[in-house]
């Protein structure tokens, strides 16, 4: 699915940005909206089909999709809800608390190479169709942005009548910080794999001493271990250790980082293309993990010959960014110098 945004408000901020500097980006998109509503009664129409936050489930209505297509206005459908845009317009407050609850962060990696080192960039911007995509920690579907376009694309394999999900926000965290931030959304995630982490007794006394080691730093290797071999005691299956190596990868990151870490813990744990390609399965594609896998198997070690790493290493990487990033592309994006001694050519 590809939509273009009603609009889009970016800025280039330094690191330690304060919330005045980010309110400026959000009240550039705000005055962009509320001029495209007063501008297009269809566009005012649109954003009016958005939940607000504030309606009960059973008030909760699926708009015709025929209101989305590009030639609605042609059809003689939409003669009602232009009208009704026309005497709405002036509604602000809808159109701000529509915002407040279906605004969407840019993701993509044009995002992440703009600007200088040291600059975090900043861009929300409202596209009408894809906010009606439910949020899950263990979704099927990415989006990325081009220019002023989101890109909604399985991540994984959808199953016939199963729900199309994206992740709001950062799901390569533990369970309660997941929570934390679906809270700041206003809903709460019952996916199976919050479900999993948040029940199950036999490993909530590890998850637990696992998230303060996080907190309070140390030797992240040693926790990577720990947690392995509670999971292979435990008997946990492929897909949930998936889950809890996801909610963890900022360990497993900061161990395969880590030249000191690999020697002293890298035999007691899997390889770092195998844990990446296991959390791709069960999240979908992310940046990060897409390097960690192009990093692991660099050599192609414990990965198969080298078009079996290929096509591994090409399967994430569609995972991640969809066909909208080809295999030259991805080479130039992660600066990867990729060579036939390396048993790999992208």
């Amino acid at each position: 699915m590809i939509a273009k945004a009603v609009a889009v408000g970016r800025g280039v901020l330094p690191d330690a940005a304060d919330s005045g500097e980010k309110m400026v980006v959000w009240k550039e998109l705000v005055d962009k909206v509320l001029d495209a509503a007063e501008k297009c009664p269809r566009t005012a129409a649109l954003i009016y089909t958005l939940s607000t936050g504030e309606e009960r489930p059973e008030e909760l209505v699926v708009p015709d999709m025929a209101l989305f297509r590009q030639e609605h206005e042609d059809l003689g459908v939409g003669d009602v809800t232009t009208n009704t845009a026309r005497k709405e317009v002036v509604a602000v407050d809808r159109i701000l608390t529509a915002l407040d609850v279906n605004c969407l962060t840019e993701d993509a990696p044009a995002a992440n190479l703009l600007g200088n080192s040291g600059v975090v960039n900043c861009g929300v911007g409202l596209w009408v169709l894809p906010s009606f995509i439910n949020h899950s920690c263990h979704p099927n579907a990415r989006r990325t942005h081009v220019g002023d376009h989101a890109i909604v694309h399985a991540s994984r394999d959808i199953k016939a009548g199963e729900e199309v999900t994206f992740p709001y926000f950062d799901v390569l965290v533990p369970v309660s910080k997941r929570k934390e931030a679906a809270r700041a959304w206003g809903f709460e995630c019952h996916c199976d794999r919050c479900k999993f982490e948040a029940e199950d007794v036999t490993l909530r006394q590890e998850l637990m001493k696992a998230e303060n080691d996080l907190v309070s730093g140390g030797d992240m290797g040693a926790l990577v271990v720990r947690l392995e071999d509670k999971m292979r005691k435990s008997l946990v299956k492929e897909r949930r250790k998936a889950f809890l190596r996801a909610s963890f990868w900022s360990a497993y990151s900061a161990l395969f980082d880590s030249d000191k870490l690999v020697r002293k813990w890298g035999r007691r744990v899997p390889a770092e293309a195998v844990v990446a390609e296991s959390i791709a399965d069960a999240v979908g594609g992310n940046e990060r993990v897409l390097r960690a896998m192009l990093r692991g198997t660099k050599d192609a070690n414990g990965c198969g010959n080298r078009l079996e790493v290929e096509d591994k290493v090409m399967r994430i990487g569609r995972a991640t960014y969809g066909k909208v990033v080809k295999r030259n592309a991805m080479r130039s994006l992660f600066s990867l110098t990729l060579d036939a001694t390396n048993n790999i050519n992208l």
